[in-house]
């Protein structure tokens, strides 16, 4: 008989892929039976955004729900205003660009336009960056959902809040606590993997973690 599903969530992997498979390995990850929710910041950084992505986009197939970041939203912008490539190449995308032989095909674009901003449960939200306070979730700023921090770590209350897009070290303010934090009504996954730090997989109900 299955075990009663999981609620799963991973963020930042920042195209680290095979990490992630190493994490969904070590939490004998079973898509059908778990749910998984995936934050953001897919590419940018790591050794392998093009890996990462193919192993997003097969994740999804199998049920998983994967979330845009602000560094996918990078990418889409640097698809359509090359401009911003020289600034997109110094934050990460010069890694993009070595694991794609240039820019993502229009195929991951086009993938990468097609993905949430935010994903609601009955007990939680999640979102890459977090919400801006004061603002329901339906008139939220994509750019808040994508990039928000300051605002949204120390004043927003309500429904408990799943993110990344900030390291956890950050939230600590303890250089190398690559840890999962825990605040009022929100919860920073982003342990750090393109950082020196962790990869790390979260349980949404029962806190437990598993990290490559």
């Amino acid at each position: 008989m299955n075990r009663v599903g999981r609620r799963l969530a991973v963020s930042d992997i920042h195209g680290e892929g095979h990490r992630l498979l190493q994490v969904l390995e070590k939490a004998h990850y079973e898509p059908g039976n778990d749910r998984l929710f995936l934050l953001g910041d897919y590419i940018d950084r790591g050794i392998d955004s093009r890996l990462t992505i193919q192993i997003v986009q097969t994740l999804v197939k199998d049920g998983a729900i994967a979330l845009l970041g602000n560094h996918d939203e990078w990418a889409i912008q640097a698809a359509t205003h090359p401009t911003i490539i020289p600034h997109w190449m110094t934050q990460g995308g010069d890694k993009t660009m070595e694991a794609f032989g240039g820019l993502p095909s229009r195929q991951v674009i086009k993938w990468l336009l097609s993905l949430p901003l935010y994903h609601e449960e009955p007990d939680c939200i999640l979102a890459h960056a977090g919400l801006r306070p004061g603002i329901s979730l339906q008139d939220q700023d994509p750019n808040d959902l994508l990039w928000i921090r300051r605002e949204f770590h120390e004043g927003y209350r309500g429904k408990r809040v799943i993110f990344g897009h900030t390291p956890t070290q950050v939230l600590y303010g303890e250089e190398g606590k690559w840890e999962i934090w825990h605040g009022p009504d929100k919860t920073g996954i982003d342990t750090g993997a393109a950082y020196g730090g962790r990869l790390t997989l979260y349980d949404i109900d029962t806190h437990r973690t598993w990290w490559a």
